[in-house]
């Protein structure tokens, strides 16, 4: 049913339940406003996780102190992980340089290479 009230024309719809709406606008269901805010708020934390898991492997790769066997292999593992990603230009430039130096051979020369790499690259973007 519709009907007019001064310049704005109504129309009572009934699905669920009754809901007027303006004519020529189409009805939003709540399940659709439901869906598009899970939706959202799912971007927001998947973007948030990602933040954690950066920051946290970040956290591990700059922490060059200790030469346990462990951490090393920590750190081996988030420094590939962070080139998986092609992330390694968030790594700080004084942790690149312990890992291209690599005085104790505790990384391997493919780290090293990618270590080595980034700071030639930030130089060039220097000068």
């Amino acid at each position: 049913m519709a009907f007019g009230i001064g310049e704005r024309k109504l129309e009572v719809r009934k699905s669920t339940g009754t809901r007027i709406v303006e004519l020529g606008q189409t009805e939003e269901t709540s399940g659709e406003a439901t869906m598009e805010k899970k939706t959202r708020n799912a971007r927001n934390l998947a973007g948030g996780m990602e933040m954690l898991e950066m920051d946290f492997l970040l956290g591990v790769i700059e922490n060059t102190d200790g030469e346990d066997k462990n951490d090393v292999a920590m750190r081996r593992l988030s420094f590939n992980e962070v080139l998986r990603r092609n992330q390694q230009s968030e790594i700080d430039s004084a942790s690149l340089t312990v890992y291209s130096v690599d005085e104790k051979d505790l990384y391997g020369k493919d780290i090293q290479c990618a270590a080595m790499k980034e700071l030639t690259r930030r130089t060039e973007q220097k000068g």
